[in-house]
């Protein structure tokens, strides 16, 4: 699923109109080849950089044979443009003001080849931050010309490679259509049979290039025994051995490890510790020396009260809400679509594996065979209400929504369905079978209710209101889904756990739950971009986290968190949750007039 849509530029459209489809693309092709080859000098861009300062840039990066401009414009449209290969980007990172412009131009496939270096006031912590944003590099200002020269020089060679593919690539788009357009010709032309063989040789040459890079895992044949090949691990999650779910436990503990590493207590430290040195050497400093320090003296302890302020709002909203937030649960099975039959593996080995072929992938049929194909999916979701409803993502009551590549077997064959969907909350060691109530086709929400017990969880408080660019942010989930809560558990514990539930996903989750180690994991940042389809903020998450609450300062639910950047480390996006509410009132209408 695309996380951001890229913008349209300008003027795209030719005058006239071509008749031909592919002459359009042809045409497209050409002139990006074109484009390419006529390069001379890389270009550079200098966005939000004063005048005095951009001036000097431009005249010496032209000096350095490069092409530079600095428009008063910085967005996206700018960009596509001007067609850079790097950008200079002045920014305050201590206030996000540069998130919203690089997480377009990061999520715009247009884009997002474009190397990206900010200049940035600060220290160490501030640069890291920078990083964390997505920028290729950051330099601190003050900072000499003859590094940022070097800076750009390693960032312009680690992008030639990936030039020279998309090159290679345009080219033998470019060879296709030829190819195509020959074939064409020839038919046309009612040619010799041999010519045509040998313009349908160009074209099949090409095509069998084209299968070879785009084949299926799986395909179905009727005219045999309907069997598969299917080249997915996650199907193995059914049955894992205890070695298998020990080493996996200890790959998630080190990926959580990786993933969430600049924490607020970790940030805390490093600013205590600034704040430390600069104490140590205001008392031997005089001067101007001494005013400097005493600046950035006052500076950082005032971001230390600002971190503790905030880390204090966590720990409120984790002590009232988190038992709010549930790990969602699903089993998918798959059907054909033509007969209706199952899908299942075609036998199981004497230690309870699934036989395999030569490659050692699972051997599946829907003729018989033994036990069923499935898939195990995790989400988040949370209570709104003491009716039982949970809010959460349509994607995750739905995995396969907009979302085909998960689906390990062939969609136009067989059918996902939902086998089973349970939801469990923490502290509580009986799971609640989960009804799906409605879903949005407009945005990634879906609205599921429980059966509460008398003792159920607060539900969370909703907050309508515009939110604010830069105002911090909770939020609360199950990232990893199974694998992050096994990460947090030690391991002599996890080994118990593995002897219990044996070989089985389901037994795994019902043992944690048993255990009462069901615990959503919490992150906090701040806002990006406030937009009225989505908010995109810097609070880290991965797959398993869709469908958490995200919270205000004011311990208020400002949105559903639905997607995340892929390779793009802190930016992370939620539907606001206006949208919610709306449909919340309209499943509410609809049951009220049955």
């Amino acid at each position: 699923m695309e996380a951001i849509a890229g913008d349209r530029r300008e003027g795209e459209e030719e005058e006239g109109e071509v008749a031909d489809p592919d002459e359009a693309v042809r045409q497209q092709v050409d002139g990006k080849v074109a484009s390419e080859r006529e390069w001379n000098m890389p270009k550079i861009l200098l966005f939000r950089v004063p005048h005095d300062l951009s001036a000097r840039l431009v005249s010496e990066l032209s000096r350095a044979g490069y092409e530079a401009a600095a428009p008063e414009s910085a967005d996206v449209r700018t960009v596509l443009q001007h067609e850079p290969d790097l950008i200079l980007l002045q920014t305050d990172v201590r206030t996000l003001d540069c998130c919203g412009l690089l997480t377009q131009l990061k999520g715009n496939e247009a884009t997002a080849p474009v190397k990206i270096i900010l200049l940035a006031d600060g220290g160490p912590l501030e640069r890291s931050r920078a990083l964390d944003l997505g920028a290729d590099d950051v330099l601190s200002i003050p900072f000499e010309p003859v590094e940022l020269f070097a800076r750009i020089r390693a960032q312009l060679r680690e992008k030639a490679p990936d030039d020279r593919l998309r090159l290679e690539v345009l080219d033998a788009k470019r060879k296709e259509l030829e190819a195509e357009a020959a074939l064409a010709a020839i038919v046309a032309q009612k040619e010799t049979g041999k010519r045509r063989w040998i313009a349908l040789g160009v074209v099949t040459a090409l095509a069998v290039i084209g299968v070879g890079i785009a084949v299926r895992n799986a395909q179905v044949s009727s005219k045999s025994n309907a069997s598969l090949v299917l080249q997915l691990e996650s199907l193995r999650s059914e049955i894992l051995t205890r070695g298998q779910l020990l080493e996996r436990a200890q790959k998630s503990r080190e990926a959580h490890n990786e993933e969430l590493t600049v924490s607020v207590s970790k940030q805390l430290e490093e600013l205590r510790a600034e704040s430390s040195d600069l104490r140590n050497r205001i008392s031997t400093s005089t001067g101007a020396s001494l005013s400097d320090l005493d600046s950035r003296l006052k500076q950082t302890d005032s971001r230390i009260g600002k971190l503790e302020n905030e880390s204090r709002i966590a720990q409120e909203i984790v002590r009232d809400y988190s038992n709010s937030v549930c790990l969602i649960y699903a089993i998918l099975g798959f059907h054909e679509k033509r007969s209706g039959a199952q899908l299942r593996f075609a036998g199981i080995d004497g230690n309870g594996n699934p036989l395999t072929d030569d490659r050692g992938n699972p051997i599946v049929t829907t003729e018989g065979g033994t036990r069923p194909v499935q898939l195990h999916v995790f989400g988040s979701g949370f209570l709104i209400d003491t009716a039982g409803h949970i809010l959460t993502n349509h994607h995750v009551l739905e995995p396969w929504w907009h979302n085909a590549q998960a689906i390990p077997v062939p969609s136009d064959t067989f059918e996902p369905t939902i086998v089973s969907m349970w939801a469990y909350f923490p502290g509580n060691e009986t799971p609640m079978p989960l009804h799906v109530q409605s879903v949005s086709e407009d945005f990634d929400l879906g609205l599921a209710s429980v059966d509460l017990p008398e003792s159920h969880p607060r539900p969370v408080t909703i907050d309508q209101q515009a939110s604010i660019s830069g105002s911090p942010v909770v939020l609360i989930g199950y990232p990893t889904g199974v694998e992050g809560i096994l990460a947090r558990i030690d391991e002599p514990t996890l080994k118990r756990i593995a002897q219990v539930a044996g070989n089985n996903t389901e037994g795994l989750v019902q043992e944690l739950a048993r255990r009462k180690l069901i615990r959503p994991l919490v992150t906090q940042g701040h806002l990006g971009v406030v937009g009225p389809d989505r908010l995109v903020y810097d609070a880290q998450t991965t797959s398993g986290g869709s469908g958490g609450p995200v919270f205000n300062a004011n311990g208020k639910v400002i949105g559903v968190n639905f997607a995340i950047l892929s390779g793009f480390s802190g930016s992370n996006f939620a539907v606001p949750i206006s949208h919610a509410a709306k449909m919340l009132e309209t499943s509410k209408s609809a049951k009220a007039a049955r």
